[in-house]
């Protein structure tokens, strides 16, 4: 018989740890956002979507828009 174990835990990020998390939090979403737009128009263009390894200089290319931004 197969037996399963499964582990929970807790973060409890301290003052400093919780704005960085929440800044890596943003920058995921924002990134999640930006592919999903990016394969949503190619969707609507009867293109090929684009999977996870789209290019990583696309990744940098927005960091650097970001960057100006700011």
């Amino acid at each position: 018989m197969l037996r399963r174990q499964g582990y929970k835990f807790e973060a409890r990020p301290n003052g400093e740890q919780l704005p960085n998390l929440r800044r890596f939090a943003g920058a995921c979403r924002f990134v999640y956002n930006k592919a999903l737009a990016l394969n949503k128009e190619r969707y609507e263009k009867n293109e090929k979507r684009l999977g996870y390894g789209w290019p990583l200089c696309s990744i940098a290319e927005v960091e650097n828009r970001v960057r100006v931004a700011r």
